[in-house]
């Protein structure tokens, strides 16, 4: 049998050569296609942190996952992708061993999902060099005015505290964890509109998940 890698995150590593493997195809993006095995993989390794609560939910978040790091990672090959420290893949590497409950159980994991851990450092190298790249491109052009800073303290801040019946600090003295909030919030939204960018100027079409 093939054994299955992951071209996905941007066309990574090159699929062994042996026989051939029937398999069914989850995306296509552009010419390039990810796997619903490549899918099971990702799943199997807790490469993405979980949010869904079903099955099901979990396998189609994963695959818009993969679908937003190939579509970032194009854009970052254009400008030249950024090298990695070791020593930041090692740490990333911990943070999803640290999903499983023992290092026996991520070590069954990576079994099952036929990866070694040389492939697994180079899925979270790419993985890092977008990260990177997003933090030169988008997060230096963030500014959040004291304006916005004692609007957002004064309304959804101040009423979560409430919420969670915590005391409300002086603005003072949360003026920066409000403002780092909000660079976050608005991180992510500029992270969301340039991913759409990139899909809607390619073909990207889903068929499965499981």
């Amino acid at each position: 049998m093939r054994k299955l890698f992951l071209p996905l995150i941007v066309a990574l590593i090159p699929l062994a050569a042996s026989a051939a493997t029937v398999d069914r195809i989850a995306a296509v993006i552009d010419r390039q296609v990810i796997t619903v095995s490549e899918v099971s993989q990702v799943v199997s390794i807790r490469f993405f942190p979980r949010k869904a609560q079903s099955e099901d939910e979990h396998r189609r978040e994963v695959l818009e996952n993969l679908i937003a790091q190939a579509l970032r990672y194009r854009d970052v090959e254009r400008f030249g992708a950024e090298d990695i420290p070791r020593d930041s893949i090692e740490a990333r590497l911990k943070e999803i061993q640290n999903r499983f409950a023992t290092e026996a159980e991520f070590n069954v994991a990576l079994l099952s999902s036929e990866l070694t851990m040389d492939e697994l450092r180079a899925l979270i190298k790419r993985q890092l060099q977008v990260e990177a790249y997003i933090q030169e491109r988008f997060a230096p052009l963030i500014f959040i005015p004291n304006e916005e800073v004692e609007a957002y303290y004064n309304g959804p801040w101040s009423q979560q505290r409430r919420e969670r019946g915590l005391p409300l600090l002086p603005l003072n003295e949360v003026r920066e964890e409000v403002r780092a909030l909000l660079r976050s919030s608005r991180l992510q939204q500029d992270i969301e509109d340039w991913t759409s960018r990139l899909r809607q100027r390619l073909n990207v079409d889903v068929y499965a998940w499981r």
